[in-house]
């Protein structure tokens, strides 16, 4: 039960970060025939990154938040 508590501080650690980002979120919406997730996809990115730290319910919150913005940095420089 813990490990949902861990994805959800990090979803939530996640969507305060795209509020703090430009004060808004974005909704998801179909472009060009793709979806765009928007804030949501922040939230699943954030929920998995604060599921995967070991530590408590505040560093899955931190995970997510920073979770977020490091991992698809990563991806563009060794992906």
């Amino acid at each position: 039960m813990q490990i949902i508590y861990y994805f959800f501080a990090g979803a939530f650690g996640s969507l305060v970060k795209d509020i703090l980002a430009d004060g808004k979120l974005m909704l998801p919406k179909v472009v060009d025939g793709a979806l765009v997730l928007g804030f949501i996809g922040g939230m699943i990115v954030g929920g998995f990154v604060g599921w995967a730290v070991d530590g408590s319910m505040l560093t899955a919150a931190m995970a997510g938040y920073a979770g977020a913005s490091i991992i698809p940095n990563l991806l563009m420089k060794y992906g």
